[in-house]
């Protein structure tokens, strides 16, 4: 089996590069073909480099040259640290079996085309959040659909995954068929996101045995007996680890080798400085003593049965305590000097008992990875369906209200969280535990997309022929045109207005001046309720109904309505998600605040001075405008920017792949400059997917009062444009601040374009 590794693989750390080794070996022990995928985030590497690569010049040639000056500077300056670097980049490239060429950002590594069987993240703290902002490279959210993921003692490096992290965490630990973790703290951790198996595993170093790492190992030319004394950190002097050390080495006469440029032992008889991984697995498997605060240097003490002291980490202890305990070794992970036992023979390890441990330890860890590779995909279509009833996860839930309207014993209320988006609650003394709620959840439902197949579907660009409608509707006015039709046919338009109190809502339009209130786009989460009740009502009447909305909704509705009506036309939106309630009301609140009026009226993106510059626009009854290029406004930049919305909204399955539910799918046609030219209007030209029988009807009928033209498929990727917006950390450091400052100054501090204007400044 072909297998990609997902680690810390660029690091120059031992215990980093050694785990990868580790688990690359066992894996080729076991007859599969590993390869570490070669990710080199910047936040890693700029920790390591000698130097910041100048490329003053635009050929490479010269730059080579540039660089090549840069190395013989960085060789003078510290030549330790340079043949150091240089020892950690000939085994990240030589003797890990990395793939080239290496990718330093998630763009990249989504858009390489690996071929793997199986995908393992781990080991290391790849789940770190203050290391890696909660990277999706590290989540294998990259790669084909079909590749199997398995998480392998990954590890989170703290106590609790944060408030920051959650969001991003609950939705990438979705994309892995198994997870395993290093630690028993992190698997709690993790038991919050998911409702599945976590097992705690073994550092892959453990997998291995000692004959192994003594083919890699080179042994120091010292002849004496020696303390070796191993510092993880990279600036920080510890003085725990270093008092330790000077007790021992005073109690048994034995001098120090340690590998800290910037601090000397009393008794020391050398240094480690410049070495890579086989010179740091030769100081510990010759030293007499080993006292250190690494894990990795712990772990490879006892590979190597000597005696050793460690220090608790000062940041997360745990992982070294459990550690020890479960090899029943406990007492020898000790804090300060007055804790060493006066008689140093009770530092001896009994190691037979130590290994039995070691390789019971190995023995489930190896289980689990044999049968995490051998057994079936979970993820995906294979994945069994659990709605927001199983287990309550916010991205399986869409708000749209269809389990709340089934339910015969009205025991379900849909309550508003912090950031105002409600979800589904269960009052257990009326529910009667009939599952209509799950039956009806619109999530992983794939009955509700339509049947027809990809090249029954057509494209086209069109913009209405009346200007006036063109300029106040959202992208070339072509839902009017599909309206009017059906309102000259005496029939009902269901779709998004505002109302008095400025709060988005669904409501039915029976003429066109109603119609005309959903024409433009709204940047609110509207109240639905009520709405699929009368929409069926109608239908059941016999009335024709246009119902109009975000894909979630629509889904929604058809979930609701339980059957097709041939008197029902929907049409969706491209959609770019729910903003947060919450947010949108504080902010509107405190303009009305700052104007010291209530809001008469607001446009989102009024395109009065054409498509390339909307503008807010909001009136009060005063008589002032406040009037903001939507770019700039912090409330449209945070929407824009997809830092408020619903989380369901960044891995929406309606908004996904080549699907789609509705009949005709309306959006902006951001292309139409380069796909076809002559449509492209300067107030904006709608992209129109019809989508089934039905809908191509209600085109043929709306389309004279349309300029319009067909894509050719050919030269047009069809649904490039759909697909869910991308989850980001700033989404969730912005929302965590609701409630606890002023909104004005939040979304301000999360506006990009402002940043962009301060570095200028600069």
């Amino acid at each position: 089996m072909k297998i990609g590794i997902v680690t810390f693989n660029s690091a120059h750390n031992y215990g980093a590069v050694l785990q990868a080794w580790a688990l690359q070996e066992y894996l080729k022990s076991e007859g599969h073909e590993p390869s570490v995928i070669n990710y080199r985030i910047f936040d890693i590497d700029k920790l390591y480099r000698l130097y910041k690569p100048r490329n003053p010049y635009k050929k490479a040639v010269f730059n080579k040259a540039v660089h090549k000056a840069q190395d013989l500077k960085a060789y003078t300056r510290d030549k330790d640290k340079f043949k150091r670097h240089h020892a950690f980049e000939h085994f990240i490239n030589h003797t890990l079996n990395t793939t080239q060429p290496p990718v330093y950002n998630f763009a990249q590594l989504s858009k390489a085309e690996f071929d793997f069987d199986a995908m393992i993240a781990g080991s290391d703290q790849i789940w770190n959040g203050v290391f890696t902002k909660m990277n999706p490279g590290y989540f294998l959210n990259f790669g084909k659909p079909e590749v199997k993921r398995i998480s392998y003692a990954a590890s989170i490096g703290k106590d609790e995954i944060s408030d920051v992290e959650a969001l991003q965490f609950q939705k990438y630990i979705h994309n892995f068929d198994y997870v395993s973790v290093r630690e028993q703290k992190a698997k709690e951790q993790v038991l919050r996101f998911i409702d599945d198996e976590v097992e705690v595993v073994c550092d892959p170093t453990l997998l291995l045995p000692r004959s192994k790492y003594d083919e890699l190992k080179k042994d120091p030319k010292i002849k004496q007996e020696y303390i070796y004394v191993h510092n993880v950190h990279l600036v920080k002097v510890d003085e725990r680890l270093n008092a330790m050390a000077e007790e021992l080495s005073k109690r048994t006469g034995l001098p120090i080798v340690h590998n800290r440029p910037d601090y000397s032992f009393e008794n020391e008889c050398g240094k480690f400085l410049d070495g890579g991984p086989e010179e740091f697995l030769g100081w510990i498997a010759n030293a007499r003593y080993v006292v250190a605060n690494s894990f990795h240097a712990t772990v490879f003490s006892m590979i190597y049965h000597r005696e050793f002291i460690t220090i608790p980490h000062f940041q997360n202890p745990d992982r070294m305590r459990f550690f020890l305990g479960e090899l029943g070794i406990g007492s020898h992970l000790l804090g300060t000097p007055e804790e060493l036992p006066e008689d140093l023979r009770e530092l001896a390890i009994d190691y037979d008992k130590v290994e039995e441990r070691r390789n019971h330890m190995a023995g489930s860890s190896k289980a689990f990875l044999k049968k995490a590779l051998a057994g079936p995909r979970r993820t995906g279509e294979q994945a069994e369906r659990k709605t927001y009833f199983d287990f309550p996860d916010p991205f399986t839930c869409y708000g749209c209200r269809a389990c709340e309207i089934v339910c015969p014993a009205n025991a379900i209320t849909m309550e508003a969280d912090k950031e105002g988006f409600i979800y589904p609650e269960i009052h257990s003394d009326k529910c009667k535990e009939c599952g209509d709620c799950q039956k009806v959840c619109i999530y992983k439902h794939p009955s509700l997309f339509n049947d027809q197949e990809k090249e029954e579907r057509r494209i086209f660009a069109a913009y209405n022929k009346d200007v006036a409608t063109k300029i106040t509707s959202s992208a070339g006015g072509v839902f009017s045109a599909l309206a009017n039709k059906v309102i000259e046919e005496n029939g009902k338009v269901s779709g998004v207005r505002l109302k008095d109190d400025n709060q988005g809502e669904y409501a039915v339009a029976g003429n066109r001046k109603e119609a005309a209130a959903f024409r433009d786009a709204k940047y609110v989460t509207p109240e639905s309720a009520g709405i699929k009740q009368e929409v069926k009502e109608l239908l059941e009447k016999g009335q024709m109904v246009l119902y109009s909305g975000n894909p979630c909704e629509i889904a929604g509705l058809k979930a609701y309505l339980g059957k097709e009506y041939e008197n029902l036309y929907t049409v969706d939106m491209l959609c770019t998600g729910f903003a947060s309630p919450e947010v949108y009301t504080q902010y509107m609140n405190q303009l009305e605040e700052q104007y010291h009026s209530k809001i008469e009226s607001i446009e989102f993106d009024n395109k009065f001075r054409g498509k390339t510059k909307g503008y807010l626009i909001v009136k009060f009854e005063s008589g002032e405008i406040f009037l903001q290029e939507t770019r700039k406004n912090d409330y449209m930049n945070a929407y824009k920017n997809n830092n408020i919305q619903r989380p369901s909204c960044y891995s929406c399955e309606f908004m996904e792949g080549t699907k789609s539910v509705s009949d005709i799918t309306l959006g902006r046609y951001k292309n139409a400059a380069v796909n076809c030219p002559e449509m492209n209007d300067e107030f904006g030209t709608s992209y129109v997917q019809v989508n089934t029988r039905k809908g191509m009807e209600l085109w043929n009928k709306a389309n004279g009062d349309l300029i319009f033209e067909e894509t050719d498929k050919d030269s047009f990727p069809d649904f490039s444009v759909k697909h869910p917006i991308k989850l980001t950390m700033q989404r969730s450091q912005l929302m965590n601040q609701i409630g606890e400052a002023d909104i004005m100054k939040i979304l301000a501090a999360f506006n990009s374009t402002k940043k962009k204007r301060r570095r200028r400044k600069r």
